[in-house]
């Protein structure tokens, strides 16, 4: 029961990050490398998760 709940947590928090991604990329207008730096995230990073999420 405690691995649903953690599954069921896990997908919650990959949407909110999936949406934010986008919600940041879409407010610098595409440009990577300010969307990183608003997420605190690196260049490289933030292309994993975008290969991550099919995006």
């Amino acid at each position: 029961k405690k691995e649903e709940i953690a599954a069921s947590s896990m997908m919650k928090l990959s949407n909110v990050e999936k949406i934010t991604i986008i919600n940041a990329i879409e407010k610098h207008q595409g440009n990577i490398t300010q969307a990183a730096k608003e997420l605190g995230l690196t260049r490289t990073a933030l292309y994993r998760r975008l290969s991550k999420y099919d995006l």
